[in-house]
Parts: C-alpha cells; structure tokens; sequence
C-alpha cells in the first residue's frame, strides 16, 4: 500500500494528475483492507481537486468493502452517492451481485437507500432483489424481515405475496409452504390458486402422495379446493374419479361439502360417463343450480350421444327442484341449456347429428319439457344459420303455448281468426288480409296442415305472401309435393312475382332430396332468370345441398345441380362448392375415382377439391401408386413447392410425423403463410392438438416462417380447451425461440392465464376500443334496465365478450331494450373477438328495436374486416356503402382489406366501384391512390389479362401529367403478390416493363421496388441478374434505404438485409442501413452476425452513434458476452430522441 501511495507522489513530481482510475483503484485497496480512514481521506483529497467520482465508481468500493467483510463501512459510502436516474441500473446490478455473493443484508442496504419515485400508488422496485433472493435459496426468515422493510419503505405494494409468486414459479415447494404460512400469519389471504404449482410439479411425476400432502397442507391452513383444482390438477394423476375418492378418503381429505361432489360430476361430464352423471343427480341429496355444471354437461352430451340418458337427464334437471333453482323456473333453465348445446356446436356437427337432436327434441316433447317463445326463436335462427331448417319444426313442439307475453295481450289467435274470417266470408266481405294473417301465424306455430287445409278452403283469396310463407313451410316439413304444387300455383297467380333467395335455395334443396332434379334445375334457371340476389350465403347453402346429396350417395343429384349451379354462373367453381364431387367417392371409399374427380375438377375449373383428404386416405390405405400419380399432377400443374406442401399435411394429418418431417426439411422449402394457416385453421376446427403442436414443432426451422402467428394459432386451440398449462409452455417456447409477440398473441395468452387464475408474466397490450360509452337515454329506464345495461357494458370494458353476450340474450328473454351505443358497444366487441353469428343476432335485434339503428364508425370497420376475413365480400361491400353514405368515416385498415380481397379475387370491377365510393375522402381515410392502381393491377393480371395491367402502369408513368409522382409511384405490394401467388407470366412481363421504364424513360422506382422484393422473397439469384442487366438500381440509394428501415422492424429479416448488403457492398456504410441491420440482428439474437458487422465497421474508422452502440451492448449482456465499450448509460428512447433531434437539427 505504501508503494502504492509513493506512485501519486512519483505522478505529481513527473508532472503527471492523477485521474479517477487512478485514485479509484487506490480506494478499492483501501477498502479490501477495511481502512476506512484512508477511504475517507483520498475520496475528500479527491473532492477538493478538480476530479469527481460517478456514482458507479462509488458503488464498486461498496463492493470491495462488502466482498472483504467490511459491510458496515457501507452507509458511510452511500451517504456520498447522489443517486443520478442514470446510475440506478448499476445499483441494481451491485445488489445483484451481492446477493449472488450471499451478502442479502448489505444488497437490501443499499436497495433501501434508492431513491425510488412513489407517486400515484405504492412502487414495486424491490422486485428484482426478492425474485434473485428466491433463486440464490435466501432462507425463509430473512425474506421475511425483506419483506417487512421493503413495505415499511414504500418500495414494494405486496411483497410477500410476490415472493411467494417467485418461489411457486421456481418450483420451490418448501419454500412457497413457509411464505404460505407467514402470509397466513400475517393476516393475508392464502388463495386456492397458490397451490397448484405445487400440485402440477407432482401431477407430472404422477406422483400421488405428493398431491395428498399439498392437500393435506391446504387444510392445515384453512383453504379448501375448488373445483378446479380437483378437476384440472387432482383427477388426472388419478386412473379415474372413482380411485381419486378412494385415495382422498384414505387419506382424510375428502370435504364434506358439495365441491367434490360437483367437481367429480363435472369431470365424469366432460370424459362423456353419462350413465354416472344420470346415477348422481338422481341420488345426490345437496341441491346446485343447472348452471354451474351446464358446461360440462353439454360436452358431455357431445362426447355421448346416448338420446335416452340427454333426454333422463334434461327431464330431471327439468322437474327436479334441487337443479332448477333460477328465478324463472325450469323452461328458461332448460331452454337456456338447450340453446347453449346447439350454439356450442358447429355446423358440420348439428347436420351430422340431425336425426339424433330430433329424436332428442320429440323425447322431450312426451316428456312435456316446454321452453319459452324467446329460446325458440334463438334456436330456430342457430338452425337457420347451420342450415337444418328440418329441424325448427320439431323445436316448435317444445314452445310453452299458454304463457303469453304481458306484451301480446292482445294478439289474436288461429281459432279466433278463423273464426273472423269465417263471419267475414258468411258477410261477403273481402278475406284476403284476414287469410294472409291466418296463414303466416299457422306457418309460425309450424301447424302444415292446418295451413293447407285454409289454403285448399279460401284458395280464390290467396295472395303472393301467403304462397310464399307456405312454400317455406313445406320445405321446412320436408314436403316436396306440396311445395312444388305451391310454386306453381304462386307463378300462375302472378308469373312476375319472385320469392327471395332462401325460399329458392329451400325448394332446390327439398326437390333434390326427393329425386326431382328436372324441377330444382328449373327452380336454379328461375333464379337466374329472374336475377335473384346472390349472396355468400346463398353460395354457402348450395354447398350444403350438394354435399347433403353427396352424404347420402346420391351422384346424379350431386353431378346434375352442380353442373346446373356452376353453369347457370350462380356461384363461380370453387373448392368450397366442387368438394361434393369429390366427398360422393370418399364416403364409399372408392379412392381411385375419388382422385380422379378431383383431377376433373382441376381440368375444367383449376381447382382441386379435397385433395388433402384424397391424399390422407390413400397415405392411410398405404396407395403408392395413387399417391405418386396425385403428387406427379399437382406437382406439373401447380409446382414442386405446393406438391410438397400437400403431403407434408398429409403425413401430419395422418400421424406419419417422420415422413413429415424429412417433406419440410427438402432443401430450398419455404413457409407459405396461407397453407400454413389453412392447416392451423383445420386442426382447431377439429380440436387436433397433437397435430398442430407437431406442425409447430417441425416448422422452427422453416425458413421466413412466422413463428408468433404459429404460436397464436395453438394458443387459439388451448383457449377452446381450457388448457392453461399447455399455454404457459408456449410462453416459455416463445422465449427460447427469442420471438417477438404481436400484441393479439400476448393478449390471447393473457386472457387464458387470467380465466384460470394464473399470473400473467407480462405486460399486457391495451386494445384501441378500451373506451366504454356511457350514453344517456332519452327516457328514464326502469332499475331493472339500468341493472342490465350497466352489467352489459361492464363486461364489454373487461372483455368479457361470452357474459355480455348471455346478459344480452336474458334481456331479450325480459324484453329489455338498449340503446343504440350500448348495442354497437355490443357489436364491436364480439366482431373484435372474432364472434361474427353472435354479433350479427345483436345487430339484427337492434334494427329490430330501434328505428334507423346502424353501427358507428368503428364498429362498422371491424365488420367489414371480420367479413373479408370470412370471405363475404359482397356483404362487407354493402357495410362499407351504409357507412359512407351515412357519412361515417371507415378505417384505413377495413378499406384496404376489402380492396385487397376483391384484388386477389381479380373483380376489377369491384375495385374500382370502391374508388368511386371513396373518392374524395382519401385524405380523410389514409388511403394511397397506389392502394388502387396496385389492386386494379392485381386484379387484371389475376383475371390473365397481363398486357391490360402491365400497359395501364406503363402509361401512367410515360404520360406527361402523372397521376402519382414516379419517385412516390410503389408498386411493392403488386410484385410482392405475384411473386407470393407464383405468376411467372405475370412476373416475366412486369420484369420487362420495369426494365424498359429505367433504360428508356430512367423510371427506377418500379425496377428497384421489383428488385427488393425478389430479395425479400429470397429470390438472390434473379435479383442478382435484374441488378447486373439494370445498375442503375444500386444508385437508388433513398429507397433502398427506406426499405432496410423498414425490414428491420419485423423479426426473421436478417437473412433478406445480408443478401442486400451483399449484392450492393456499399450500402453497409450508410448510417440507416448499418443501423437497421443491427437492429434485424438485435431482434433475432444473432450474436455472431452482429459481432462480425461491428467489427466491419470499426475497421473501416465509421463513427458509431449511441443508439447503435446501446443495441449491440444489449445483446452482448443478453447472451452472457462482455461488452468492448462503456455502454451508453441512457435507455434507448432517449438514444431515439437524440438521434432525431441531431438529424433535425445537423448543425
């Protein structure tokens, strides 16, 4: 130490200030002895010449006092820290370390003495500190007396409870029972969810004891399990429920109470044991109301279709008090149940057990179950919309008839119109409305014979709509005679007259069931003939005529309403409507004619109908043959890359995950977002987990392939299931795989967690519509309403799109009416939550109670997105013509999708309708006019008419006043869709034409948009020889810029900026590009890329800006690597700030 002095001395002598280093190295001697005096003296010599000591410097003689065993020389440092915002990550970091080094007490020393802002509400800096004491093992007691200060210093809101979140998440079973006990006996409440992290880390070990003793430790502390707990963490270590109980008796853990009792019925539900669930509610002795098992049931009833035990159990739960327990009596809570069985169910689901829900509903009819008016209509809209109208009338016989509304009073009866009609007759008065009036309530009450027996009577007096509501009536009741006898006497009454479109499509169907095709063609040639609106919808019910005929093996009636339909241009050939001709053959297994329709399909409409299930079927009967031939067509006809694709879903589909795994591994595969959804979208619709989990699995290295959308799609699959566990797996598989999540992923996680009592480890995005309107009414509502509407909008803020949706469904059973603000809130939200049938039945039921309703301008957007996103682009073309001419001002986002779709669709006449509509509000809305000039593009060359599109643009550019500016002239998005849809044609000639506009006219916008997105689609090579045949691209120095800022914002670009940087060298230089290439590998945590560009640069002398040396410091720490600088200090928004200002502001 003495020789260390003299060196100051020798310094001085030789001319030669010491500086900061200098002393600070002295100090940290002097501390690592413990000589405090010497401290002191230098750091006051220090003071007083012209030097300083950063906090930083003073934080690291902390250290060496507290590393030596000197910790109570500690406060006499912290007294001369003065705590600069900037120097508080280094504090972080020195506690960190010294808890690390097993030095708690000094760490929480100098946490204490931070300097932490408590404005608004209590802070929880301490969080850090108690989350690493949990990890270094701190013992119980200390945490303790941690969590005490740091609550008496305001630097944490809950900290027991936190550190008992810490030690549930590390799995420290002893530890989180000693916080559990402390929070006990501190007055805290211990939650049933604490412990489930207990129970899981022994659930997976299957380990029984174990969860004995976590439940044995819940009793101890006064928590009894919920059902949920015995259901998604009890029983399943179990073989069944029945060995469950048997071992919790044994053990003394069974409750007296009525939870395991309904935990164990819920659970025996949903594994479909209906036979125990009929045993139990016949003996149980504690009453419980319908609804807190009516989930459950319900999946029950769906794994079990046993129509005898859905019909004991409905009866019981119907007659029974002890299960009927709702204000309003059993038929609301029955109707209620049946209406939540046929809405949790799909379409394809209810037509294929349409035989069994009518066996079910006359079963329940003999057994005089009854359900009211209002649960009828729900049901007979849920039957309509899943096209099986056979079945209303069969719900009709369930309607309770002698409790009529307060409301309705007033309205009259069948007899008594029967009877006015009869007087008015006898009086030689006109009947006609009369008539009319009767026949439409008979149709109604769904009573055919009475109906036709009025309209033999009166026929001389029958009208256009009383024919009208027969006929529908008769193809309800599946009477094809009479409802083609109707037709013809409706055309001859007036040959004018049309009926609208669902009565068409109900006579097609009803006809060709019956084997009268001659007459359902001639019913399509009426519809064409009389120019009939057709709607997506409408399209969707052929598809399902067709395939009803094709289920029931009916080929003729398949073949001839097919060709009849797609002929007569009703519906244009799609996958969607040609599956029919494939699904005849693959019920009957007969394979080869199967794949051979299907290659039909393909020669005349270039579509391949099925040829997914084709191809399962033939991996599964091991057809080589007939796989080679299928894969051999494909591949010529619409390339190798989506021949591969079809048997890579194959293979998953079928099981065969090794030979999927070598499809996706072929050298020069890439992702295709469209297949790869379509695939997502098939495995949840048919709840397919282990399939999409390999799909996942086997796509991590798939190139340019999005990861999060993935992810998004199997957290969508385990939110249908409940599966909160799986989930949080995906959350930790997203961290390793240092993905980005969208916004929707994190909330969709979010909302899983939060519904099964789990912490969230993140920050959760807030959405746009966070926003809760609170209108006034113009008259004043009663209590009742108030009560309703409130809870509704309540639910809205919270997200709660199911319980809003139940509460609107019991104020219409009550007759309750909102206001227009409250319904649109109600729209918006179930739009956002992708609940398009239920958002439809609110709005209808507003334009229904309130004169002129229509949604407000937001609301209108997310219908017009949901609706392209579902493919009703007429639909949402008419939204969008409502909303403009009501004035409303529709999002960018929904107006570009619409145009998009139609584009994609090649309905140029569609686009360019939009650009009328919106002409003059492009300001107002966002829109580009290069949004319509790229999609009337598209759409020509989608339609093969390459030379229009290509000529249009050429004009554009050449003419002497442009529409849009050359520089400002993008045509990104069409190359991008031509390359994305593989249109060589297409691309050979726009090649031709950008090429053609730089040498001849020096237009270099369109040829080096052109050339960047070859790039971008890893297209190298071509985008090598466009720049070798045009240098002038490399030149274009702003928008190949432009681009690199912006590829660095999405995740996965790094191999797109390389490849740019190595067709144009030079480019590395430029300050934006250098810098977005950092910020690509900073985001896909590529080390070793971001150290060999770093060292690039310095060799080249090119000064590196803060922002830049901040973002590579970063992923250095991240992954454990020493940082060869000082780390600029600021966060990186002040670097963002700064960096703007200088650019602004250069001098």
């Amino acid at each position: 130490m003495e020789n260390a002095e003299n060196v100051l001395t020798v310094m001085k002598q030789a001319g030669i200030e010491p500086g900061p280093d200098t002393y600070l190295a002295l100090l940290n001697a002097y501390a690592e002895k413990g000589n405090i005096d010497h401290v002191k003296q230098t750091l006051e010599k220090v003071e007083k010449s012209d030097l300083c000591f950063m906090d930083r410097d003073l934080l690291q003689i902390i250290f060496s006092f507290s590393k030596a065993g000197y910790p109570q020389y500690v406060s006499e440092i912290l007294e001369k820290i003065t705590y600069e915002r900037r120097y508080i990550p280094d504090a972080m970091n020195l506690i960190l370390l010294l808890v690390t080094e097993n030095l708690e007490d000094t760490a929480l020393q100098i946490l204490l003495a931070c300097p932490v802002s408590r404005e608004d509400s209590l802070s929880d800096f301490g969080s850090f500190f108690l989350r690493h004491c949990v990890t270094m093992n701190t013992p119980v007691e200390k945490l303790r007396d941690y969590c005490k200060k740091l609550k008496e210093a305001q630097m944490h809101s809950s900290p027991l409870q936190f550190t008992l979140h810490c030690a549930l998440a590390t799995k420290k079973a002893g530890l989180a029972n000693a916080l559990m006990k402390a929070l006990k006996e501190e007055g805290f409440p211990v939650r049933t969810h604490y412990f489930w992290p207990l129970i899981v880390g022994h659930q997976k070990e299957k380990n029984v004891q174990g969860i004995i003793e976590v439940l044995k430790g819940m009793h101890e502390m006064g928590v009894n399990p919920d059902q949920e707990t015995y259901i998604n963490y009890v029983f399943p270590s179990f073989d069944s429920v029945k060995s469950a109980r048997a071992a919790l008796q044994e053990n003394g853990c069974l409750p007296e109470n009525s939870t395991f009792l309904q935990a164990e019925l819920r659970s025996e539900a949903l594994n479909g044991n209906l036979d125990f669930v009929l045993s139990f509610l016949e003996s149980n002795t504690l009453p419980f109301s319908i609804n807190s098992v009516r989930g459950s049931l319900i999946l029950g009833f769906r794994r079990c279709v046993d129509i005898n035990l859905w019909s004991k159990i409905t009866e019981l739960l119907y007659n029974d008090g002890r299960y009927c327990q709702e204000p309003l009596g059993p038929t609301e809570a029955v109707g209620y149940f049946l209406y939540n069985l046929i809405d949790s169910m799909s379409d394809s689901e209810v037509q294929a057990k349409e035989e069994h829900l009518r066996q079910y509903f006359h079963q329940l009819k003999k057994m005089n179950i009854t359900i009211s008016q209002n649960i009828y209509r729900g049901l007979r809209n849920l039957l309509d919309i899943y096209h099986v109208p056979e079945l209303i009338k069969d719900v009709n016989m369930l309607v309770e008839r002698e409790k009529i509304d307060s409301r309705k009073t007033l309205q009259l009866t069948s007899s008594d119109l029967e009877s006015t009609l009869e007087k008015l007759k006898a009086e030689n008065q006109p009947i006609r409305d009369v008539l009319k009036q009767l026949i439409l309530l008979l149709c109604s009450e769904e009573n055919m014979q009475k109906a036709l027996e009025m309209k033999t009577k009166y026929e001389s007096d029958m009208v256009v709509g009383g024919y009208a509501a027969l006929i529908s009536l008769c193809c309800r009741h599946d009477n094809a005679e009479d409802a083609l006898s109707l037709k013809q006497e409706f055309d001859h009454l007036d040959s004018s007259a049309v009926l609208d479109t669902r009565k068409y499509v109900d006579l097609v169907r009803v006809l060709g069931k019956h084997g009268k095709l001659q007459d359902a063609v001639n019913i399509l040639k009426e519809m064409k003939e009389k120019d009939v609106v057709i709607k997506d919808a409408t399209v969707l019910s052929f598809f399902h005529i067709l395939n009803g005929a094709a289920l029931r093996g009916e080929v003729e009636t398949v073949k001839q309403l097919h060709e009849a339909i797609v002929t007569l241009g009703l519906a244009k050939p799609s996958t969607t409507i040609s599956s029919p001709l494939v699904t005849l053959y693959l019920e009957k297994d007969d394979l080869p004619t199967a794949l051979g329709a299907s290659i039909d399909c393909y020669e005349k409409y270039k579509i391949l109908p099925r040829i997914h299930d084709v191809l399962c079927k033939l991996i599964e009967k091991g057809e080589t043959d007939l796989i080679q031939k299928a894969m051999d067509f494909v591949s010529q006809e619409q390339g190798e890359m989506t021949m591969l694709y079809d048997l890579f879903f194959a293979f998953l589909q079928t099981g065969n995950y090794k030979e999927a795994k070598k499809i996706i591994e072929t050298p020069g595969i890439r992702a295709r977002p469209a297949r790869l959804q379509w695939f997502c979208d098939r495995c949840i619709a048919s709840n397919q987990v282990e399939t999409l989990e390999k799909l996942v699995e086997l796509t991590q290295k798939l190139f340019e392939c999005d990861r999060d959308q993935l992810y998004y799609s199997l957290l969508k699959l385990y939110k249908l299931n409940g599966d909160w566990q799986r989930a949080d797996v995906v959350w930790n598989k997203i961290q390793e795989e240092n993905i980005i999540p969208r916004d929707k992923t994190l909330r969709l996680l979010a909302e899983i967690l939060r519904n099964n009592n789990q912490e969230v480890p993140f920050d959760v995005p807030e959405l746009w519509y966070e926003d809760t309107a609170h209108p006034l009414k113009s008259s004043s509502p009663s209590p009742v309403e108030t009560h309703f509407e409130k809870d509704l909008l309540k639910a809205c803020q919270r997200k709660k799109s199911k319980d809003a949706y139940n509460i609107f469904l019991k104020a219409q059973n009550q007759n309750i009416e909102f206001n227009s603000e409250t319904y649109s809130t109600l729209t918006r939200l179930l739009l956002s939550m992708d609940s398009f049938t239920q958002a439809m039945q609110v709005k209808n039921v507003a334009e229904t109670h309130i004169k002129g309703f229509t949604l407000n301008d937001a609301a209108n957007s997310l219908l017009i997105i949901t609706q392209v996103r579902r493919d009703y682009l007429k639909e949402a073309l008419a939204v969008l013509r409502t909303a403009l001419d009501l004035e409303q001002l529709p999002s960018r986002i929904a107006v570009t999708r619409l145009i998009q779709a139609f584009a994609l669709k090649g309905d140029v006449e569609s686009v360019q309708t939009i650009q009328k509509m919106v002409k003059g509000l492009e300001n107002s809305i966002g829109l580009s006019n290069m949004v319509f000039i790229n999609n009337i593009a598209l759409a020509q060359i989608k339609n093969n008419n390459i030379d229009v599109a290509v000529e249009n643009i050429e004009s554009m550019l050449t003419s002497g006043d442009p529409a849009v500016e050359p520089q400002y002239f993008g045509l990104a998005y069409l190359f991008r869709k031509v390359i994305e849809e593989r249109l060589e044609p297409a691309l050979e000639k726009i090649s031709i034409m950008t090429e053609r506009l730089a040498n001849q006219f020096a237009v270099y916008k369109p040829v080096t948009d052109l050339f960047l997105q070859l790039v971008d689609s890893g297209k190298v090579d071509d985008a090598r020889a466009l720049l070798q045949r045009c240098g002038a691209i490399a030149e274009q120095t702003p928008i190949l810029l432009i681009f690199c800022v912006r590829s660095s914002r999405t995740p996965g670009k790094a191999p797109t900026m390389k490849s740019l940087m190595e067709l144009i060298p030079e480019l590395i230089e430029k300050e934006e590009a250098y810098a977005s290439i950092m910020k690509s590998y900073a985001l896909d945590n590529d080390v070793a890329s971001a150290k060999a560009l770093y060292e690039r640069l310095t060799a080249k002398n090119i000064k590196l800006h803060d922002l830049f040396l901040k973002r590579y410091a970063v992923l250095l720490k991240s992954a454990g690597e020493p940082v060869p600088f000082t780390e600029p200090p600021e966060s990186f928004e002040f670097y963002v700030k700064q960096l703007k200002e200088s650019k602004e502001s250069p001098l």
